[in-house]
Order: structure tokens, then sequence, then C-alpha cells
């Protein structure tokens, strides 16, 4: 694994400010500028260093707009910027002494734009880079305002449209905004810029990016996230070959003869988020194809039901192309792919070409797995797995809804994710980059956008009450409270924006934007002008209600105990307002409108977790809306999809009905049979089989199963009451801020009685429950034989 040296924040921020009070620049090609800076381009610099003797330590911050990668005498030191917007644009910090030798010195970097095909999540002033010595020794030597540096266009590389691409492979449900496909065309001596001064003719003395005394459009803001991975995996096996003999191959190489087609089928056992390498030679002339799918299709574009088959099935999905010129050469796309299936299609003119080797290097936050689950169910030891493996594949520089289709941090999703990685890594730096990134997107009304960063406009506004309830999510289980505070402004706005929409009644009437609530009919929809004024929501109201009364919470702990109080004022009269025009007596349910005319199980779940249902009529009115195993809900009622079940449980923990969760997890027992290696979208047909919002049962798992959950702000207390159902031995561990919660029991079969060992952090207490009796919990190891 490449690790580059990144350096805390904390230890480098006098030396970053030194940097940018220094006389750094944007620089950029000179044919990028103007009407150009927007424009699609591929930029090579290049500057020389010469050392007397290697530093102990020479560090730069360096940043580029779109992205860069930063090379020292050839060797791969850094990637970024990791996704901002332009008023909080990252810079990596990175220490160069490690790659230096003494002499001469190459630094380069690869810097691309994108332009109109530049991925959803993307946004971007101009074509830029910008690399600045933090020592103000080196800076005459390094800063791209005051070194030489040289810059070349690369048109090796050109981008197409994802999305229309992606459509005609899958059918319109293929909706894509990432990284679009690549053509890459190969060169003679292509890399020889990494190692070697250039001199040539196409080689230009930078420029200024930005004209003298122009305010510059990005606001520099340190990285607060480490480095992504960028680990070298196997690239899997040869599932089918057709037209040539692959059966040496990964472990030797591939030749396809001249004038041929052929097709070869890597399989590499599980969906990966990696760039790949193609290692070639010769071909002159050759075409390759390179198609990314996370599962196989059959001939009418459905997913063949079990996702590790392959038969017949197609790979359909996002393409690259690479055009090998001859003689030995490396070839890849700038961005990293997501895949499961790796389709090569390659048709050679008059050379033969061969394939010595396809590489990965995967990619992600480089979460820690510091959680455990090992029961003696096998089912439920793959479910937690799957699901940190689905919330790792999306997890990069933000979280992502999923890595394959659009890579766009949706405030839905990253709730889930950001608890699980709570839970299972301890590491909530991700976390608090989403929740400060949905607060400074707050350009429209006060409202976050749905998804940021996102060079587009997505307003949903119940997405901005559940960005309330991630804060409150971090409050309960971080200590930081400066996240919490700074974010208070934001959570304020969002409330003061519903205000308005709140009638006489108590109900929150239709607003502006997408009123996304769950995948649904009557439960996503996107009001039109031509639309005629449609009946107050009684769902809404109720996730209106839920961010006050958390927002209640957040304002009594840091922020205006007065403001507090007002909340749980308009808290109460919105609750009151759902019981007296949601509440149908005749069928004994909440529904989704004063109408009454449509029912579902999110109004009934939600009405029970913000009381607005009686506490006695709570667990009588869940079992009413839920089938005995699984999500699915009865005849008549809409039922939650994979993400809403999120809010389904959290409403069986509060009526106190969290025995009932294992029956619930017969949903993903059911999905386990279709080789999932990460949990899906929704059912077949989904677009998905990659999206972290349905991967709540890995942390489920430890806060009911295993029963450890915060009991006080901060996680300052614990509280472990598990619901085993029937298993016999877990071995369960919890990540905590101050360190692990392990938790180990042991069930007799045929007394009941439960063996339990826990052991929590120093300085950690709390208290164990098991069926209705307590006992206190202590620091270090506590030990417990209970009966029936």
């Amino acid at each position: 694994m490449l690790k580059p040296v990144v350096w805390a924040a904390g230890l480098i921020g006098a030396g970053l400010a030194a940097a940018s009070a220094q006389a750094g620049d944007w620089v950029t090609h000179p044919d990028a500028r103007g009407e150009a800076a927007q424009t699609a381009v591929n930029l090579q610099f290049q500057s020389v260093l010469d050392l007397d003797r290697r530093p102990q330590r020479l560090n730069v911050a360096v940043t580029a707009d779109n992205r860069f990668v930063l090379y020292v005498n050839g060797r791969r030191v850094a990637a970024g910027p990791s996704r901002g917007d332009l008023s909080h644009w990252r810079r990596s910090s990175i220490d160069l002494a490690p790659y230096l030798q003494r002499g001469r010195n190459v630094i380069a970097a690869e810097v691309w734009n994108d332009g109109p095909n530049k991925p959803g999540a993307q946004i971007s002033a101009r074509t830029g880079f910008r690399l600045d010595a933090v020592d103000a020794a080196f800076a005459d030597r390094l800063d791209t305002g005051r070194a030489v540096w040289r810059v070349r266009r690369d048109d090796s590389r050109a981008v197409g449209g994802g999305l229309m691409q992606v459509i005609r492979a899958v059918g319109p449900k293929g909706y894509y905004v990432a990284g679009g496909p690549e053509t890459i065309r190969g060169r003679a001596g292509a890399d020889d810029w990494l190692t070697t001064p250039q001199a040539g003719a196409d080689w230009a003395s930078t420029a200024l990016a930005l004209q003298p005394g122009e305010t510059s459009p990005w606001t520099l803001i340190d990285d607060p996230l480490p480095a992504m991975r960028y680990d070298t995996v196997p690239i899997g096996t040869v599932v089918r070959a057709r037209g040539v003999d692959a059966s040496a191959f990964p472990s030797g190489r591939v030749t396809v003869p001249a004038n041929s087609e052929v097709e070869l089928m890597i399989g590499s056992g599980r969906v990966m988020a990696a760039y790949p390498a193609f290692d070639l030679a010769g071909g002159a002339g050759a075409t390759v194809q390179a198609t990314y799918a996370e599962a196989l299709y059959d001939a009418d574009r459905r997913r063949l039901t079990d996702r590790a088959a392959v038969g017949d099935g197609q790979a359909l999905g996002l393409t690259d192309t690479f055009l090998p010129a001859g003689g030995v050469q490396t070839l890849k796309p700038a961005w990293w792919r997501a895949w499961r299936f790796l389709q090569l299609k390659i048709k050679t003119g008059d050379q033969p070409l061969t394939l010595n080797a396809v590489r990965a290097h995967e990619t992600g936050y480089p979460f820690q797995t510091l959680a455990r689950f090992d029961s003696d169910d096998a089912q439920l030891n793959d479910i937690w797995r799957i699901g940190w493996n689905t919330v790792r594949f999306d997890a990069h520089e933000t979280y992502m809804d999923t890595a394959y289709w659009e890579q766009l941090q949706y405030i839905g999703d990253t709730r889930i994710q950001a608890l699980v990685s709570y839970d299972l890594s301890g590491d909530a730096r991700l976390a608090v980059q989403a929740i400060d990134a949905f607060d400074a997107s707050r350009s429209v009304d006060g409202l976050p956008q749905a998804a940021w960063p996102s060079n587009g406009k997505n307003s949903i506004p119940p997405f901005a009450l559940l960005w309330i309830g991630m804060i409150h999510d971090y409050w309960m289980n971080q200590p930081d409270l400066s996240v919490v505070q700074r974010n208070m402004a934001g959570a304020r706005a969002v409330l003061d924006w519903y205000a308005p929409y709140v009638t006489e009644q108590g109900l929150v009437r239709q607003t502006p934007g997408w009123l996304f609530v769950d995948w649904r009919p009557g439960l996503s929809e996107q009001p039109r002008r031509s639309d005629p004024v449609k009946p107050e929501s009684c769902i809404i109201s109720m996730l209106y209600l839920g961010a006050l009364d958390q927002a209640a919470d957040l304002e009594t702990a840091v922020g205006d105990p007065a403001r507090g109080q007002a909340d749980r004022r308009q808290a109460q009269r919105v609750r009151q307002g759902v019981r007296d025009h949601c509440w149908d007596a005749g069928r004994g349910l909440y529904a989704d409108s004063p109408l009454k005319d449509r029912f579902s199980q999110h109004a009934n779940l939600l009405a029970v977790l913000y009381d607005v249902a009686p506490q006695r009529d709570q667990a009588a009115l869940l079992e009413k809306v839920m089938t005995p195993h699984g999500i699915d809900a009865p005849e008549g009622l809409t039922g939650v999809t994979y993400y809403f079940a999120f809010y389904l449980v959290r409403a069986l923990e509060h009526a106190g009905l969290a025995d009932r969760y294992p029956a619930v997890l017969t949903t993903w027992r059911d999905m386990l049979a279709q080789n999932f290696t990460t949990w899906p979208e929704e059912p077949d047909p989904t677009r998905s089989d990659s999206h972290a919002w349905s991967a709540h049962p890995t942390s489920d798992l430890l806060r009911l199963v295993a029963g450890v959950r915060s009991d006080a702000p901060g996680f300052a207390r614990v509280r472990i009451e598990p619901h085993l159902g029937a298993l016999g031995r877990l071995d369960a561990a919890t990540a905590h801020p101050a360190g692990l919660i392990e938790t180990r029991y042991r069930v007799d079969p045929r007394t009941g009685r439960l063996s339990a060992d826990v052991r929590l952090p120093r300085d950690l207490t709390g208290v164990f429950v098991w069926q209705g009796r307590e006992r206190p919990l202590r620091p270090g190891r506590n030990r417990f034989v209970m009966t029936p």
C-alpha cells in the first residue's frame, strides 16, 4: 500500500497559513484561460528540483481544479483534491522528502478538467493547479507562482458523456452521473515526462490562472481527511473467454493474434472500487474496450438473479476504450472504476496484442475495522459483513449513495452510513465532513442541498429534516460539541424555512422541492406548477415534528434553551395536529394525508417513533402494520423499502419491541441467496447493487442484537440490552470514542440462562439490561450469569 505522508491539520495549521501568505499562485496552460478555462483539458506539469542533499522534511500544500495526481521521480505520491465546494476547496498536505534524492528531482502532476462531462459531484471554477512549499526556503524553487514550472497539453485522453452511454447499454433506469467513459490513446514514451526533464516544443511556461487583481474563486481549506487508499489487490480470474485461450491468465499473459476479435470476462468475486491498469505489448491499431459491471445481464437487459452467475451473461454499463500504439505500454483511465465483472473486448489490426496483466489499485476511505460480530448463525455474520463491505465501497472523499452510478453524498443515505462508521471504525472524520458540507450547501432559501457537493441543484426538503437527525446522531455518539455548535445556525434555518408551511391545523402543507420520503408511489413526488394543490402530508409533518424535538435537544445542550423550548411547543402543536387530522379510527391507523385515502408503514412507524401514538398503543400499532417476518407490509398498506426500514427499526426499538428485530432480518437473509457482496438499492429489478442505505443491519446487529448503544450525549454512558433471538453464542465488539466495548454472550439452550462477559473502555460506565432486569456496568471487565 502506498501511503503518502499526510499531516493532521492541527499540527500543520501554522505552516499552511504561512504558505497561504506567500505569493503562491494558481497556474494553467496558456491556452486554457478565458473561455477555454472550463472546457475539457488534460495537462501535464513539471518542475525540476536540484538538491545538494535530501532534506529531512519538505512539506508542500497542493490542489487543483478539477483533479490532480502528484508524482516525484516517477512515483505516485498523492491524488486529489478531495471533493468540496468553491468556498471550501481542499488542499492536500504532503511531505515530499521520502521520495526525493540527492541531485536532480522531477516533480510532476497530471491535472485534468472534464468540462461538461465531469461527474455530477464535481464542482469546478476553471482549470488550475497550485503547489506551495510550507518552508519559505523552498518557495522560490517549488511554488507554482515563483518556481519554473512547464506545462503540456495531453491529448491522449478524452472523456465522453456517461449518462447516455449507460442508458444505451442498460435502458432508461440506468441513471448515471459518475465519471464519464474515457478514451485513452497510447503513445511511445508516454511516461517519460515523469522522470526526465522536458524541453520540447510542446512544453510551455505556465500561465497564471487568475488575472492580476482578480479575486480567487477558490477559498482554500486544509483537507480534514486522510489520503484515500491505493492498495494493490488481485484482479480476479477469467470466468469466460471467447476467441482466445486465457487459461494462463492472470498469472500468465494472453496474446491476441492479428486481425482477431476476442472477449475476456474477468470476475473479481466481489464488487470493488479500484483504479484499473492494462499492461500491454504490441497491438498498434488495436481497440480494447473495458466494460465495468456490478453484475451480469441476460438478453433482456435484466440482471441475473444469482449475482455470482456467469453463463451467457453480458457485462453492460460504463465502457472505457483503449487504443494501443505498439511497444510496451500501460493504459489506464484517470478516474477509478467500480465493478464485480470486467469485460474486455479486444479487436486487433495487423499486429498481435499481448495482454501482460490487468492490475487493480483499490481505493476508498481508509476506515480501520475495529468492531466484530461473530455468532453461531452464519447468515447473521454474513449480513453484518456485507453491510460493512457496502459502506466501505461507498465511502471515499465523501460518502456516496452508490460508488458505481452517482457518487453523490445524499443526506438520507449519509445519515445511515455515518452511524455504521461510528459503530465499526470509531472514525468520525468522514461524517463530520458530511455534516459540514450539507451546512455549506445552504444556498437556496436556507435549506441544505439533498446531495453535496454537486454541480447541480437538488432540493429535497424532507432530507433537510433528516440532516438535523444526523447532527443529533453525532451529538449522541461523539464527544466533540464544536461540530454541533457550528451547525446549529443551519438547523435553525431549516426549521425556519418550514415554519410558514405549517397550517393552523398543525400540519405541513405542500412545499416546493422534491417531496421524496421513500421509493414508493405517493412518497417520492416532485410537484409541478400544473399540479393541483395537494393536501397536507401527515408523513412530512411527522418528519418535521421529529426534527423539532431533536433540535430542542441540541438547543438545550449547546445552543439557545429558549429556542429549544419554542421548538418543543411547536413539536407538540404538530403532534396534536397529526392526532386530530391523520388518525383514522375506522382502520385504527394513521393515514398519509388528512384525506385518509392512503395508508403506509411510514406514517404509522413515524407516529410511534415521535410519540404521536400514545405509548400504550405503540407496540400494537407496529404489529398491525408489519408481517411476522421481514419488512413487508400487510395488504392495503404501502411498505417501507430497504432504506426506510432503518426508521422502522428505530420505531421498534422505541416501542420496546427490539426482540422483534431478528425477524425483520428475514429480508436480508433472503438476499443472501442471490450472492450479493454489497447490498442493492431495492429488490430486483434494481439499478444499483451497491447502495449503502441498505446496510443499516450492520449497525443494528451491534446496537440491538448485541445491545450496545449510547445512553447519554457524547456516548458518555452505555446501555447494553441484548436481543439475541435464537442465538446461543455471540462475540461482538462495538467502537466507542474511548476504545472498544466488547460483549460475549452464551445462552444455555436447556435453561435459557445467559452468561455475559462485558468489557468497557476506561472511565465508561453504564447499565446492562436483560429481560427487564438491570445490572450496573463499570470500566473494565463485567461478568454476569442471569436466568430467565
